[in-house]
């Protein structure tokens, strides 16, 4: 499952870098060691990021059906609302983890409510981002490729998290333990 999922990556590295150059648009600004540092500590993970980025800017213009010199215009709409779309999901993490363990031992309602309110909130903030993202891209679009755009986010949403939770569950697994025969040698 590892492998699957390393291979994942290195298609999505290799497809944005490909797209980049065949569409004309800007590459990747690649990230410094100070900011790879500051995305770590934030407790998101610089090279998930940027899969997700590059899955995003590979499969978009395909689903859509737009053109390179309207990709050109959304680009940067794409990159901002996945940019948000990790930092509103760290917040959301963030708070349902603290409602577990809360829960789990029994701490005062104030402090749930507080967390559910956290809670709540990313969800909204996830909603309105993408909102947000459709509003500026839709004038850019024609009204089929603006309904593809819409179904094209709810294919990329459960697809990441599809990939996500493989990843999530292979490295959950214990490691298989040698055949009788092998052990003996």
């Amino acid at each position: 499952m590892r492998k699957l999922a390393a291979v994942f990556l290195l298609v999505i590295f290799s497809s944005t870098i490909a797209l980049s150059k065949q569409d004309g648009a800007r590459r990747l600004e690649p990230r410094g060691k100070a900011a790879n540092r500051a995305a770590v500590q934030a407790g998101r993970t610089p090279a998930i990021e940027d899969a997700v980025l590059g899955y995003y800017i590979s499969q978009f213009p395909q689903v859509a059906e737009v053109g390179d010199d309207v990709f050109v215009k959304v680009l940067p709409h794409l990159r901002q609302f996945v940019r948000e779309r990790f930092e509103i999901s760290q917040r959301r993490n963030r708070a349902l983890n603290a409602i577990r363990n809360m829960v789990q031992r029994d701490e005062s309602e104030e402090d749930l409510k507080r967390l559910i309110r956290e809670f709540d909130k990313a969800d909204a903030d996830i909603q309105a981002n993408q909102e947000k993202f459709l509003a500026n891209v839709d004038p850019l679009l024609s009204t089929h490729q603006q309904a593809k755009a819409r179904l094209f986010l709810m294919m990329a949403d459960n697809r990441i998290r599809q990939i996500l939770n493989q990843i999530q569950n292979s490295a959950n697994r214990p490691a298989a333990q040698p055949a009788p025969e092998q052990r003996e040698k």
